[in-house]
């Protein structure tokens, strides 16, 4: 469910073979007219979806569909009513649609593309961008030789420009000089996440740059199509100020299309611009290309094999803006996890949480760039206003909430971040930032000295012995300090020892 239109791939996934298309169908629904311009999805419009939803369900169906994963991205995900409105839709076609984050929809986009292009050079290539406007937005993902290394959702989407800057009221001549200056104070935002100077490669997916495609370039649709730079920007100069019915007359476009292309066009042409890309490499890629391979994943995306990396990769890129001790927090991390398999017996938890965790960890301390006074409150609100590669908003929230804990208080009711998670989130959260506190201490000097540690059961007590080099006695002491969470959550006390050293 994007910003202009509900789109239905029905597909038929068998272990170990490709996906198979079965059918493919659209129904046009103008959400974005509506919420980029009133903040409310209208009840015409509502009534719409309903009976586009209605045809749709018949199709699925007649083809017995046993599985389904239905998403809304900018348009719902920005109405106030979004969620009232999903759950009429529920109500009356047994459909569930999801809200992803910016972050869920970029890894969505990621995994298709890296499907048609994995080993196309311009994927592999020393940085490429992944480019995907949209009617509501642009998603744009950063590639480190076929690695996300950073990436992000920007409002700037062609149906959000048209509502926004009111442009049927406007001439062609200022339609187009507001146009170009919305894009130009949007990309100064983008520079500021993403170094477009570096970037060398870049590939466009979305409706309107297949359009320019079909229009310069011969073969068949499937194919990936390198578009040279000066021929793309030239198409762009050259439909810049035509007119939306003549483009529809000319290129048999629909009105819908028609109205949309130029704006679109406009952005892909001024991302182009500020990078050193000799070609555009035009994708058939999509994001529900994306949900399909997510689907066929066996385990879904924790069972894929990179995930974990990508995810980690993101937030070492958080970690950068915000200058993070990169030594301290990857160290601190590392003796996270040596505790948190050591507990698998007692804590229950899995790989989601595991990687939280590596998260929570490598991250705890980006509040400093704030304040060094009570950062771990600052880590808090910065990351759970940040979107990490991979993560829902649920598991972001997390996230912060387990940094926030890794030093000074424990959860209180009066927590409002931590008391508006579900229940079996917040013991989860207690659980990880336990493990957190200690590993936190354990390299209380940024030196770190303690190499390794063991956790050894003793009585009704347990005994963290610690591997390290020089003198660890303020870290014993720390760990010792901030073992207090520990004791609570898991029941027993913890005793710091160092390993060969006599008590």
């Amino acid at each position: 469910m994007g910003a202009s239109a509900i789109r239905l791939v029905i597909a038929e996934i068998r272990p170990g073979e490709p996906v198979r298309i079965l059918e493919e169908a659209t129904r046009s629904v103008p959400f974005g007219r509506d919420a980029f311009s009133t903040g409310v999805i209208r009840s015409e419009t509502v009534d719409a979806a309903l009976s586009a939803l209605k045809g749709l369900r018949k199709i699925l169906d007649g083809y017995g569909v046993m599985q389904i994963r239905a998403v809304a991205t900018s348009a719902v995900r920005e109405a106030r009513n979004g969620d009232m409105f999903l759950d009429r839709i529920r109500g009356r076609t047994g459909i569930n649609f999801e809200i992803i984050n910016e972050a869920e929809e970029s890894r969505l986009v990621y995994l298709a593309v890296r499907q048609r292009l994995g080993a196309h050079a311009a994927f592999k290539g020393e940085w490429a961008l992944v480019v995907e406007v949209g009617g509501g937005s642009t998603d744009l993902t950063l590639l480190r030789r076929g690695r996300p290394n950073r990436s992000g959702v920007y409002a700037l989407g062609a149906i959000r420009m048209r509502q926004q800057l009111n442009l049927k009221r406007q001439g062609p001549e200022l339609r187009i000089s507001l146009i170009k200056r919305y894009i130009a104070t949007l990309i100064e935002e983008i520079h500021v996440d993403i170094p477009l100077d570096k970037v060398t490669h870049l590939i466009a997916i979305g409706g309107d740059v297949r359009f320019v495609a079909s229009q310069v370039q011969s073969g068949d649709a499937g194919e990936a199509k390198a578009i040279p730079r000066d021929e793309f920007l030239a198409f762009c100069d050259q439909i810049e100020s035509t007119d939306e019915e003549v483009l529809a007359e000319r290129f048999r476009l629909p009105a819908g299309e028609a109205e949309g292309l130029v704006p679109a066009l406009l952005v892909y042409r001024a991302l182009l611009a500020e990078t050193s890309a000799r070609r555009v490499i035009v994708s058939d890629a999509s994001l529900r290309a994306g949900v399909l391979l997510d689907m066929a994943e066996p385990g879904g995306r924790l069972g894929a094999v990179d995930f974990a990396k990508q995810v980690l990769a993101s937030a070492d890129t958080l970690g950068v803006k915000y200058r993070y001790d990169r030594s301290h927090g990857r160290h601190v991390s590392k003796l996270a996890i040596r505790l948190f398999d050591a507990l698998v017996e007692e804590h229950s938890l899995g790989g989601r949480e595991r990687l939280l965790l590596q998260v929570a960890a490598l991250l705890h301390d980006i509040g400093v760039f704030v304040s060094l006074r009570g950062h771990h409150k600052h880590s808090l609100y910065l990351l759970a206003s940040s979107q990490i590669f991979g993560l829902t908003d649920t598991e972001t929230a997390m996230v912060s909430n387990i940094a926030r804990y890794h030093r000074r208080g424990l959860p209180q009711k009066s927590h409002l971040p931590w008391v508006s998670l579900d229940r079996p989130d917040r013991l989860i959260v207690n659980k990880l930032a336990a493990i957190l506190r200690v590993a936190n201490a354990l390299d209380a000097e940024h030196l770190q000295k303690v190499r390794d540690v063991r956790l050894i059961p003793h009585g009704e007590a347990w005994i963290l012995e610690i591997d390290g080099a020089g003198d660890v006695t303020m870290e014993r002491m720390a760990a010792t300090a901030r073992s207090d969470m520990f004791a609570e959550t898991y029941g027993r006390q913890l005793i710091i020892r160092q390993a060969g050293v006599a008590e």
